[in-house]
């Protein structure tokens, strides 16, 4: 159904898909492979499709399709018209079997322009909006990926995934698993994530281990697990999920009449959000659904920022095609610090080589911010009546950053993803909302007038 037999879809737009090694070009089978390292290089795979030629009049056809799906249907129908990312099958995963497709109606979510609060904060007079992922089924971006992920897994007929996570990927891959009848078991860091997030993955039946240690404890272990036991990763390890999370960059194009905006803000943790927007980017370019591509701001925060730190490192000094081999030279893996963002407190970002592809690749750049500043921006947001994570407040801040050191200039328009809502990271608010919060001394309606002064 995949891999390198002929397409059975009937008007395919590629002919084949596999994984194809970023490293050396070596190709292997998207159903079969389990390592998920190049045996040659030990490099991370690409998804790969073999597109057939796109003209003018192709590219029209399945713009058109691709906008008559955007009213979402009922349950019943087919994952094109109640999905946000399978609304674009023939670019994520043209030759993949409708019943094979695991989906939750993930990517029905609001693109909003940014609150008076927030653009006074971040000033430089710039147009700048959010997509607001953390709306989906389980509450973050990592659904964009699991339903590509989990519904290769279905074809493939995995009966085993597992994955570590700092919160949002467990309950995303315990959601879709259930959904799919496969079994998924969770690493998570021990008293490091969210109660919520916490509760997410058990309330789906997956098996929830925690961990005396960090994300990057836990995600070498299920790195042995996959290479030595046959362990089936949710984790961004697995190419498919990179695959899903470009349905960001089509949301994007689509809703601004097939254009990209200057610039794409995004957190990086473990790097899946950076890689596949840069990817979706290309392909759009590639093809020709769009004729220029954004520059990407990749932010972490000073307790998590491997990338950024080494970025600016070699910016200067490694010019042109040498900047990526000089950035993995220059690349160490950090102690992480504590942060309120958790689910980006990673010190090994497992998709590194990625990530650096594609901020080179954009002309992109890299921010760390401040622990202070990621969480004002939280609240500015929440001022204008968004109620945003903390990652994505690493992004805002990573933003004001840029606007004041000139890289983003004057009118120039630019996307935020907010990865996650707010409403997993209670903590984060308890302290300012307790303080808000007045006791009424009796029951009586003059009582309340008076407290209102009414």
């Amino acid at each position: 159904m995949l891999g390198d037999q002929v397409p059975r879809m009937s008007g395919s737009v590629a002919r084949k898909t596999v994984l194809r090694c970023i490293g050396c070009g070596n190709t292997v089978d998207l159903l079969r492979e389990r390592k998920f390292r190049c045996e040659n290089c030990k490099s991370l795979f690409d998804v790969w499709h073999d597109f057939y030629p796109m003209d003018a009049s192709r590219v029209a056809t399945l713009k058109s399709h691709f906008n008559t799906r955007t009213t979402p249907r009922l349950w019943n129908a087919e994952p094109q018209t109640r999905s946000g990312v399978w609304r674009f099958k023939e670019l994520i995963m043209p030759d993949l079997a409708d019943e094979d497709i695991v989906s939750l109606g993930e990517g029905i979510v609001p693109i909003v322009p940014a609150g008076e609060h927030l653009r006074d904060w971040i000033g430089g007079d710039i147009d700048i909006s959010l997509i607001l992922e953390g709306s989906g089924p389980t509450g973050s971006f990592k659904d964009f990926g699991g339903t590509v992920m989990m519904s290769v897994a279905k074809a493939a007929g995995v009966g085993f995934v597992g994955c570590a996570s700092t919160g949002d990927t467990s309950a995303m891959a315990a959601a879709y698993a259930a959904a799919a009848g496969i079994t998924c078991f969770v690493l998570l860091p021990e008293g490091k994530v969210t109660p919520v997030q916490l509760m997410q993955p058990g309330a789906h039946g997956a098996r929830v281990i925690t961990v005396p240690g960090t994300f990057d404890d836990c995600m070498r272990i299920v790195q042995e697990l996959v290479a030595h036991h046959g362990v089936y990763p949710a984790n961004s390890l697995n190419p498919a999920r990179i695959e899903g999370h470009q349905a960001t960059v089509f949301l994007i194009a689509q809703a601004m009449r097939w254009k990209l905006p200057d610039w794409f803000a995004v957190p990086v943790g473990n790097g899946s959000n950076c890689s596949s927007i840069g990817k979706g980017m290309r392909l759009l370019e590639q093809l020709k659904f769009v004729d220029a591509t954004s520059r990407i701001l990749g932010c972490q925060a000073e307790a998590a920022n491997p990338l950024a730190r080494s970025w600016v490192a070699v910016k200067d000094r490694c010019p042109g095609p040498s900047r990526i081999q000089g950035w993995q030279e220059a690349f160490q893996p950090v102690k992480v610090g504590e942060t309120t963002a958790t689910a980006a407190r990673i010190g090994d970002p497992v998709s590194r080589h990625k990530v650096m592809r594609e901020i080179d690749a954009s002309n992109g750049v890299m921010q760390t911010v401040a622990e202070d500043q990621l969480n004002e921006a939280v609240f500015v947001c929440a001022k204008d009546g968004l109620l945003v994570c903390p990652q994505t407040g690493i992004a805002l801040a990573g933003v004001r950053h840029a606007v004041e050191r000139g890289y983003i200039q004057r009118g120039e328009k630019v996307v935020v993803v907010s990865t996650a809502t707010g409403l997993k990271f209670g903590d984060v608010f308890e302290s300012r909302s307790m303080e808000r919060i007045e006791r009424a001394a009796d029951t009586s309606p003059s009582t309340i007038a008076r407290m209102l002064k009414l």
